[in-house]
């Protein structure tokens, strides 16, 4: 039986965690959520994440600071950066370090499950 996809959800706003959370357990995925960047980097968890989730404005290092340690380290999970302050400079340089997708907040719950299937597929 394969094993169900891990999502890793990192946002400092305790409320989008636990509502993706919610919402993701209810699809039936494996999730771990964390309040900052640096959190998820000191877990054992992001060896086993297929798929992160990040905010891209946070304390200590943002969504993009996340994604460009994860690169550097080698690890070839999909991304997908979320904000309520989108800019084009923002989105391209996710883009640059390989997101999946620049979704805006608020953001649907139907539209980010779809993205996360499409970068998990």
């Amino acid at each position: 039986m394969p094993q169900k996809p891990c999502i890793a959800i990192v946002d400092d706003d305790e409320n989008v965690r636990s509502s993706i959370q919610n919402f993701f357990l209810a699809a039936g995925l494996k999730v771990n959520t964390f309040s900052s960047a640096e959190s998820f980097l000191a877990s054992p968890a992001k060896e086993a994440t297929n798929c992160l989730v990040t905010d891209l404005h946070m304390p200590g290092l943002n969504g993009l600071e996340l994604q460009r340690k994860l690169r550097i380290a080698g690890y070839a999970m999909a991304v997908i950066v979320m904000t309520g302050f989108p800019s084009e400079e923002a989105r391209r340089e996710a883009a640059d370090l390989g997101a999946a997708a620049f979704m805006e907040k608020p953001v649907d719950p139907d539209e980010l499950l779809e993205q996360v299937e499409m970068a998990l597929s």
